[in-house]
């Protein structure tokens, strides 16, 4: 029983967090601009222009539903980790002045980094994806 709770806990994380990233990920095709301002303001990438969002949209697209269905867990787990985490070493200015809105908003990242990592590091016990139906698939078979 409690294997079992454990794992409805972790696909409740895994989909909340796909859903976070998946409307991110969605405003660099509607808002292409906020990405070009976010990478120039917020990491000096003077370089990053509207013109590259869907390319990065579409990358991130694809790690995304990976992650949402649990495919190659250590990989789709890991990289929505660094993603995460990019995103709240680039805020960290932002998390630093609360005070200010809509700084104050900037801290959903750090709980959300938080989950990811959790959910990385008990990637094993998230049997309701991909990954786990495999392996349940191959245990059976043997």
């Amino acid at each position: 029983m409690p294997e079992t709770k454990l794992s409805f806990s972790l696909l409740i994380m895994r989909l909340s967090i796909a859903a976070f990233f998946g409307a991110w990920t969605s405003l660099k095709f509607l808002r292409p601009e906020w990405f070009e301002n976010v990478f120039q303001n917020a990491y000096g990438l003077a370089f990053i222009s509207q013109g590259m969002a869907w390319a990065v949209g579409l990358v991130q697209v694809a790690i995304v539903v990976a992650f949402a269905v649990g495919f190659m867990r250590t990989y789709s787990y890991a990289v929505m980790g660094l993603m995460q985490a990019a995103g709240v070493v680039g805020s960290i200015p932002s998390l630093m002045n609360y005070t200010q809105y809509p700084n104050n908003l900037m801290w959903a990242a750090v709980p959300a980094l938080g989950s990811v990592v959790a959910l990385f590091l008990l990637r094993d016990y998230d049997i309701y994806s991909v990954d786990g139906w495999r392996k349940s698939r191959s245990q059976a078979a043997n």
